[in-house]
């Protein structure tokens, strides 16, 4: 054979070795995470899906909490309200409550009246005689009040069952009331558009112990299982989509790109090789064979061939060219890593190699392991006024000086979002971590200067302690970014620890809260209800107060209380409170044109509202389209807005007074400047907060103070709107003492307008 072939043979069998060799090395590492990411991100979908379907159970369970201890309902198991079903049980309180059926037992657990309703297609359904006997399991066990799944004659179902008391809370139970959901393909349909997957529903024939499982269907497909028990135990259903597994075939046709582009090169390489062969020595051709070969035992991507330094041919250039070759591949496969593990912008770790870190970290038991994560407060600003290339500097600028302060402690940081930051860092006393982060945060607020530019950012910083608040990476970051946004919320500039923050808090929610609360207007979420406000002398319905409710798709009727905070907070409170104004002033004008032009509207108004000089103009335009008198408006206020926006406010009252708009002080007496408000504000109404007679006419004390504001608001001359009436003593006691207005649970709980509209006035 001719050397020439040797040659070919030899050259062309170490090239491809070694790019196979380099190819096998490569390949697993990258596919390997591509494949952990699709199944975590299956895993993460599945674990949303049951969150979603525990969400709806609970749902249930409220609706029935709610009606279970409603008066109407007790009345009606008594059978002392026989209209009860005809008056409350109609196709718009099963749409509302989204619920299938309702079964009412009494206290022997014997059919007092049950009623089916099909939502999809909007019509009762004829429930057969027995329905009902599929429920007396849950219903005889008095002790469990939870919320179950059933298998009936339509399929899976949440059932909730709960005994029916009167509002009071007094007395023996008279009954169980029973209300369910049909799981049926329509559910599973709309629960899989809110997730933007395809979900399926079957029964499993051979149940197992398993609440979730990911399995690989295809090259191209994953699947993704989450199994339900009924309350029986024996039937079980199966919850099943399937997805691409996008991070794997997305790194695979990386990977083949690779391949083609090494293999390309390798065959140029090659024939200028044999071209080169054919004029020089098989010596020099040796030592370049062993060189190659010696890198590619090696495996060593960073590895040269030598060049001769005393012949300056083909040859030479030859081993400049392989060296280049190599210089590309090892440039290649180092760009593959810092694209794969490192931020481009601070060149930092991301979040993947983040992962991978923290395996490590955790082995060593020497030490305790924290995970910071921080936020820059203001980056947002520096990067809309300044503009993106400076808070790039701004970024990198930080990098570097916490970075020094975190290599010296052994530790990592990671860049894992747009401000966003997260340190794995060890230490062995907690007065040693609390000094790290509070030179961390000095050194981010360090000011930074850029030509001409001064600028300045601080940091807020959430901290988890490994083992103690978490196992997993995924649970510690998501302790210490609730660390971190209670750390903003209570100022900025400082670090919070996870084990610091209190058992009932409801901070998991917050952010999530955020983002679906910039929907909730145009997804038609927000509704009104209405509550009563009374006559004293008569117990006509002379007004009504509106309040916000807030009707989540997934966590139900959300308190104002939490998101009108939240609105605040993200600036959303004045389209809000804009869409409560027009929707309020609507709807109670119909009750007008039929006839109750007495009526009074009461809205509550934030200091948002009234900072914000269009809102005014707002109320005169809304008031005109709708024809509705300005005199038949009551705008209330609270009395902690007021304390701390006086200016504002009262520029805001007098403009209320000049358009004849009733003025209301809510929760009087809550704060500790009431009666100097009285004086300098232009108030009409007083509403006496609920607090003042939560103990009237039990105890001396309250009932004295009560007498007592009584009589100073009258000789005032200001109206009274008492709050919070809910029990019989209290409203022949305040009845006997004043004329006024009085609100509570005694007379209604706050109602949506329909409701209101029939209950008070159909005529």
């Amino acid at each position: 054979m001719k050397l020439k072939t040797k040659s070919l043979l030899v050259v062309g069998f170490v090239m491809v070795l070694f790019l196979a060799l380099l190819l096998t090395t490569i390949r697993p590492v990258v596919l390997e995470d591509a494949i952990k990411l699709d199944e975590n991100e299956i895993q993460k979908e599945l674990d949303t899906i049951y969150n979603q379907l525990l969400a709806n159970m609970d749902m249930i369970k409220r609706t029935n909490l709610d009606w279970s201890v409603w008066d109407d309902t007790y009345l009606f198991i008594k059978d002392k309200y026989p209209k009860y079903p005809e008056v409350n049980l109609q196709k718009h309180t099963f749409e509302n409550t989204i619920l299938n059926y309702m079964i009412f037992l009494d206290d022997k657990n014997q059919l007092v009246h049950q009623v089916g309703y099909d939502l999809a297609n909007k019509r009762f359904l004829k429930l057969d005689q027995d329905f009902y006997k599929e429920f007396l399991t849950i219903a005889k066990a008095n002790n469990n009040r939870k919320t179950h799944l059933i298998t009936t004659e339509y399929g899976l179902t949440i059932t909730s069952s709960e005994p029916v008391y009167p509002s009071s809370g007094k007395g023996d139970s008279v009954g169980t009331l029973i209300v369910g959901k049909i799981i049926d393909e329509k559910v599973i349909e709309e629960l899989g558009k809110s997730l933007s997957i395809q979900l399926s529903l079957k029964k499993v024939k051979n149940p197992n112990n398993l609440r979730t499982k990911v399995e690989t269907i295809s090259d191209k497909n994953i699947r993704g299982s989450l199994f339900l028990k009924d309350y029986s135990q024996n039937v079980e259903y199966e919850l099943t989509f399937v997805e691409r597994r996008s991070h794997y075939l997305q790194k695979k046709s990386v990977v083949n790109q690779l391949t083609i582009y090494l293999l390309f090169t390798s065959l140029i390489t090659i024939l200028l090789i044999l071209f080169l062969l054919n004029r020089f020595i098989v010596s020099r051709i040796g030592k370049l064979s062993l060189q190659l070969n010696q890198i590619q035992e090696n495996k060593e991507v960073t590895s040269r061939v030598t060049v001769s330094k005393v012949h300056k041919d083909e040859l030479s250039k030859l081993e400049n060219t392989i060296n280049r070759m190599l210089a590309s591949l090892e440039e290649k496969h180092n760009d593959v890593i810092k694209l794969a593990y490192y931020d481009q912008l601070t060149m930092l770790p991301n979040r993947y190699y983040l992962y991978n870190e923290f395996t490590n970290l955790i082995g060593d038991e020497h030490s305790k392991l924290a995970v910071l994560f921080m936020d820059l407060d203001g980056f947002k600003r520096v990067n809309d006024s300044l503009g993106h290339e400076i808070g790039d500097k701004l970024l990198i600028s930080i990098t570097d000086r916490v970075s020094r302060l975190i290599k010296e402690r052994n530790g990592l940081i990671s860049r894992i979002g747009g401000d966003e930051f997260v340190i794995l860092v060890r230490f062995a006393q907690i007065e040693d971590l609390r000094l790290l982060v509070t030179n961390i945060i000095n050194k981010v607020g360090e000011e930074n200067h850029f030509s001409s530019l001064k600028t300045s950012v601080t940091a807020s910083i959430g901290v988890s302690i490994y083992q103690q608040d978490g196992i997993t990476l995924e649970e510690l970051l998501q302790k210490a970014d609730i660390s971190m946004y209670e750390a903003k919320r209570k100022g900025k500039n400082q670090f919070l620890f996870y084990e610091e923050l209190t058992v009932d808090s409801d901070y998991r929610d917050i952010l999530e809260l955020e983002n679906d609360l910039k929907f909730a207007l145009q997804k038609n979420q927000l509704e009104l209800h209405y509550q009563p406000i009374i006559c004293s002398i008569n117990h006509n319905v002379v007004g009504v107060e509106a309040l916000i409710r807030w009707n989540h798709p997934t966590k139900g009727i959300i308190s104002p209380n939490l998101f009108i905070s939240v609105a605040e907070e993200t600036g959303l409170m004045p389209k809000i409170g804009e869409w409560v104004l027009i929707e309020a002033i609507q709807q109670i004008s119909s009750l007008h044109r039929k006839g109750f032009n007495h009526l009074v509207l009461s809205i509550n108004v934030s200091k948002t509202q009234m900072k914000n000089h269009h809102f005014i103009h707002k109320i005169d335009e809304v008031l005109a389209k709708y024809n509705f008198p300005p005199s038949m408006l009551q705008i209330e206020i609270t009395e902690s807005d007021i304390s701390a926006y006086l200016k504002d406010i009262l520029v805001f009252l007098r403009e209320l007074n000049k358009r004849n708009i009733i003025i209301a002080l809510d929760d009087f007496g809550v704060g500790t400047s009431s009666l100097l408000f009285l004086k300098e504000l232009p108030i009409d109404v007083i509403k006496i907060d609920q607090n003042f007679i939560k103990n009237v006419p039990k105890e001396e004390f309250d009932t004295i103070l009560l007498s007592v504001i009584f009589k100073v608001i009258k000789a005032l001359n200001k109206d009274i709107v008492v709050e919070g009436i809910e029990k019989e003593e209290q409203l022949i006691y305040i009845t006997s003492q004043n004329r006024t207005k009085i609100q509570g649970f005694y007379f209604s709980r706050p109602l949506p307008f329909t409701v209101l509209e029939n209950k008070y006035f159909n005529i």
